[in-house]
């Protein structure tokens, strides 16, 4: 199994952020670190990267722990921080040879790995540029281009889609997908619960340090609820943020609207309060192509 974490403990002086946590990624699977800022999520991927040392419990990688041969360690895991660790005024390549060489890749192997990570984050034809000129979404696939470099079996990312656009959204949830099919372990934070629902196989709900629930989402929703209706739908076309604005303050502070890229949830207290919003929302304009009303929520799951 390439990551296990067993009663982790994170302490920050008097305040301890992550309490007992124990959680397993295997190969060929997306973990989800769920939960709101302040829940310990960072902390344990930090933890997990060997980037933090925990105050107790044991975080192994294939059975390798950091304590037992640190480089051994290192060598397991591919670490995407939140914001993107690059050098602007290097090119893309010259990241990478930079990068490599600190993972001790040199010579044919070196420009091996370096021609391939260009290739799978569609960065070839920008080789030689300056990493300086390029959008967030390319920075985040240099990131982790950097972080696949040495072939690693797990790779962990720290809130991936705090900085990117609804099509880069989608695009970093393609490229995770493709990586969990040719076989890598990966676990990432988001606080995000339709990004959770979306792009993980299963999630790790923290809350407060501790861990809440786990499971598949199918597993999770089965949940009962905590009496909120809830609508999933996919929008035709992008949403102009002036039309998503005026929407958000006529649906008024009991429902709630949440819009990444296409995909939609509208949530109420109840359903006849989500129909109301439902007509409101189509009354504006509101183009969906599809909707559903999902067996429960994660989200009540997350606060119970």
């Amino acid at each position: 199994m390439p990551l296990s974490v067993r009663d982790l403990v994170v302490r920050y002086g008097a305040t301890t952020a992550v309490d007992g946590v124990s959680l397993d990624v295997h190969r060929g699977e997306i973990v989800g670190l769920l939960g709101p800022n302040g829940s310990g999520k960072s902390s344990t991927l930090a933890a997990a990267a060997g980037n933090l040392d925990a105050d107790s419990g044991t975080v192994t990688i294939d059975g390798q722990s950091r304590s037992q041969d640190p480089c051994r360690f290192a060598a397991k895991v591919g670490f995407v921080p939140q914001d993107a660790a690059l050098y602007d005024e290097l090119s893309a390549s010259r990241n990478l040879e930079f990068f490599g060489q600190l993972y001790g890749l040199s010579g044919i192997e070196l420009d091996s790995r370096v021609a391939y990570a260009l290739d799978r984050a569609r960065l070839l034809e920008r080789s030689g540029d300056r990493v300086g000129t390029f959008s967030g979404g390319m920075k985040q696939r240099l990131n982790m281009a950097v972080a696949l470099l040495h072939d690693p079996p797990l790779l962990l990312l720290d809130e991936p889609t705090a900085s990117l656009d609804p099509a880069s959204r989608d695009a970093l949830f393609a490229d995770l997908h493709r990586l969990r099919d040719d076989g890598h372990a990966i676990l990432l934070t988001t606080h995000h619960h339709d990004e959770a629902e979306y792009g993980c196989d299963r999630v790790v709900l923290l809350n407060k340090g501790k861990l809440v629930a786990s499971g598949t989402i199918q597993e999770l929703t089965r949940t009962p609820s905590d009496g909120r209706a809830v609508l999933y739908g996919h929008l035709g076309e992008l949403l102009p943020k002036y039309v998503e604005r005026g929407l958000r303050q006529r649906l008024g502070p009991d429902v709630e609207l949440e819009i990444i890229g296409h995909r939609v949830r509208l949530s109420a207290s109840g359903n006849e309060q989500l129909g109301r919003a439902l007509g409101l929302v189509l009354a504006e304009g509101m183009q969906l192509d599809t909707f559903r009303t999902p067996p429960g929520r994660l989200e009540a799951v997350a606060r119970s």
